[in-house]
């Protein structure tokens, strides 16, 4: 009776086994016929891997795409922004009657050689607005403070806090 048991228990593994595993769709051939079915059917599965390769590159295109578009709609609305600072900038400066020792910068013709010194002034809103907040602070603490002197105290602060020279 054990030995019927363990057979009956083999016999069912196999079976199992047997019917898990894809059905062969070269049995029964042998030969040449045999060994052009197996390289036809290695090809089918390549082909098949190939196209799910495929379709996974695409789904991953279609990602970056997606990607690219939202970068770019955020980069214009950047640009956009950075525009509109600008504008506001150029607006307030102009609405700002010039201090003194920008006057008297102007006059000398410093104001000219240090905006060639820091390209940054106008073009970087950050850099130049908290320059024009700190050359208001310096002339209130140090009224004596003019011209070439003044404007470096400028470019000096800027290179402080932001970092970066220029």
């Amino acid at each position: 009776m054990k030995r019927s048991g363990c057979f009956l228990l083999c016999l069912s593994f196999l079976s199992g086994a047997i019917c898990a595993e894809e059905p062969d769709p070269c049995g029964g051939l042998a030969g040449a016929g045999l060994t052009l079915c197996r390289n036809n059917e290695q090809t089918r599965r390549l082909q098949e891997r190939l196209e799910q390769q495929i379709q996974q590159q695409q789904e991953r295109q279609i990602q970056l795409d997606k990607q690219q578009r939202e970068v770019q709609q955020q980069l214009e609305s950047m640009r956009v922004q950075n525009e509109s600072l600008r504008k506001e900038l150029e607006r307030e400066a102009a609405n700002q009657p010039p201090s003194p020792a920008a006057t008297n910068a102007a006059k000398n013709g410093d104001l000219k050689s240090w905006k060639a010194d820091n390209p940054w002034f106008g073009s970087d809103y950050p850099k130049t607005q908290f320059a024009m907040r700190y050359m208001k602070e310096l002339q209130q603490e140090r009224p004596d403070l003019g011209g070439r002197a003044l404007l470096d105290a400028l470019s000096t602060k800027v290179d402080e806090t932001f970092g970066a020279k220029h």
